[in-house]
């Protein structure tokens, strides 16, 4: 394997790696850029649900498990109050920024659609 096949499969394994984060990051940059061309609600919406998207994954992948150690020590928390404290952390919150985050961008097309239409 040359130093070129190595290079070549690190960007691809990376890419694949983290390809929901550069969909989500891409999604950011364009609504970005839709705000400053357009300013519009809408377009803040779509802007605020990637966030929402990108923030939930990050989440998932890296914040998850140390926030939820740090609070249940910090809380003190045994039996079931640290049985409850881990399905909030577990399934609750990644559950409402995958909500909040599609959400947002589905009604961010939607009421584009509507405008549209009223035109």
């Amino acid at each position: 394997m040359s130093l070129t096949d190595g290079l070549i499969d690190t960007v691809f394994l990376t890419f694949i790696h983290n390809q929901d984060a550069i969909g989500y990051f891409l999604g950011i940059i364009i609504s970005i850029g839709l705000l400053f061309y357009r300013p519009s609600r809408t377009n803040l919406l779509l802007l605020i649900g990637f966030i929402f998207l990108l923030f939930g994954f990050e989440y998932n992948k890296h914040i998850i498990a140390p926030l939820e150690d740090q609070t249940i020590s910090s809380i003190g928390a045994e039996g079931d109050s640290a049985v409850f404290l881990k399905r909030i952390f577990q399934k609750l919150l990644p559950l409402g920024f995958f909500v909040i985050g599609w959400g947002s961008v589905l009604l961010s097309f939607i009421l584009q659609s509507i405008k549209l239409k009223k035109k």
